[in-house]
């Protein structure tokens, strides 16, 4: 079944219809292929450890000193986080993470 919303109260023409089903049959095989690319990639439970203690205000050396790594270890852990979250900054990791439960 096609539902769509327009400004204009007409009802839709057949051609409209057909090219709305089709262009979303094209996009739901396009998606279907790329499921994998479209799923949240969970932070490993290093990576919740380095973003709690971000989140309780340590820095990056000292977050490396808790967990006996070096501070690029811990640099590296917050890429990947970054990459997970799709933030672009510790600030906002730690805000997504707290906002969505993923650390307390």
């Amino acid at each position: 079944m096609l539902s769509f919303y327009a400004t204009d109260r007409r009802p839709a023409s057949e051609r409209l219809a057909r090219t709305l089903t089709g262009i979303g049959r094209e996009l739901g095989r396009f998606l279907a292929r790329r499921r994998a690319d479209l799923e949240l990639q969970r932070l490993s439970p290093r990576e919740l450890e380095v973003l709690r203690l971000a989140a309780d205000g340590h820095t990056g050396p000292r977050i490396a000193e808790q967990l006996v790594v070096s501070p690029a270890t811990v640099k590296t852990h917050f890429e990947h986080i970054y990459e997970k979250l799709g933030v672009g900054d510790r600030a906002a990791a730690v805000a997504h993470a707290l906002r969505t439960g993923l650390i307390r």
